[in-house]
């Protein structure tokens, strides 16, 4: 997968006030490191690259941030003579949170000794942000557990509603996605975890409709600190049966949830507002910076257009 990566560089810092930070491609690597790593997640059929404006202001404020393109490459042998529908469903469900795993390897190799970025990189506190469908992968990059027969049970019940469509198509898929989990029957219990333990913040942006592959227990199995984002006029996902519903049954003792009054479901491509937002949560939990805990309080997170509630204290 291609993937590009924003680390902090040497020379004087840039503006973070300016439209546009200024990067340079293999620019020297600064020497104040190392810096934790964030791990952005695009959208359905997306790139990296397209969030390249939070990746340049994470990295000016300390972060190295790798963005892979998901939706590439991703045919195995498993896929061989498999149809169309179960390919998409395991993408969704399996290869998607697995190359999550794959990047946070590969930027172990870039910070191992030899490597391009060596000693630059902290992988030991690692923060995943994802938008839309990568909103959903970011919650299996936290621990949330596939489960198959919760989601089989709430699509029997809300089957015809029209925030069900996403999470629905994948009844009838479920052994296609269990067998590259290494799992013969699907419905038996959820499927193992797909993560890497060293995720310690999330940050979901208008999480996508297939969240209910993971059920109430599946997604309560999240216990890392999270911000959840969405814009209330987003006519793509309806936030009522995805961000709401995962705020309220994720596990995490700490998490935040941000309501934007207009946006779209495509805001979180460029937001100063929530980007500057989603710096603020990665410098307290991944840094423990004393400028990110008084950013995330109510008081600080007030201005019109914007309703938030958090139980970080």
């Amino acid at each position: 997968m291609a993937t590009m990566v924003w680390y902090p560089a040497a020379g004087p810092a840039p503006d973070p006030n300016t439209a546009i930070l200024m990067v340079s491609m293999d620019a020297p690597a600064a020497t104040t490191g190392p810096y934790p790593l964030v791990i952005l997640i695009h959208g359905l059929e997306g790139t990296g690259g397209l969030y390249g404006a939070l990746g340049r202001q994470l990295a000016s404020y300390g972060f190295v941030v790798a963005a892979a393109d998901y939706d590439t490459g991703l045919r195995g042998p498993l896929d061989e003579g498999v149809g169309r529908e179960d390919q998409w469903t395991t993408w969704l469900l399996y290869d998607r949170p697995a190359n999550v795993v794959r990047v946070i390897g590969y930027a172990d190799t870039l910070t191992a000794r030899g490597g391009m970025l060596a000693g630059i990189i902290d992988t030991s506190r690692i923060g995943v942000w994802g938008h839309s469908s990568g909103g959903t992968t970011v919650f299996q990059a936290g621990g949330a557990q596939v489960n198959f027969s919760e989601l089989d049970a709430w699509c029997a019940v809300n089957k015809n509603e029209p925030s069900a469509n996403d999470t629905c198509n994948f009844v009838g898929h479920e052994q296609a996605v269990a067998t590259h989990f290494g799992v013969a029957e699907p419905f038996a219990a959820p499927m193992p975890p797909l993560w890497d333990k060293r995720v310690a913040a999330l940050v979901a942006g208008a999480p996508g409709g297939e969240l209910h592959a993971l059920g109430d227990t599946g997604i309560a199995e999240v216990k890392v600190p999270t911000l959840i984002m969405f814009a209330s006029d987003d006519a793509v996902v309806l936030p009522k049966d995805n961000a709401l519903w995962a705020y309220d049954q994720i596990s995490s003792q700490d998490k935040a949830l941000a309501v934007f009054d207009s946006g779209g479901h495509m805001m979180f491509m460029n937001s100063k507002q929530a980007n500057a937002l989603t710096t603020a949560f990665f410098l307290d939990i991944l840094k423990g910076h004393p400028a990110g805990r008084p950013r995330l309080m109510p008081d600080a997170v007030s201005f019109p257009g914007l309703s938030y509630r958090t139980t970080i204290h």
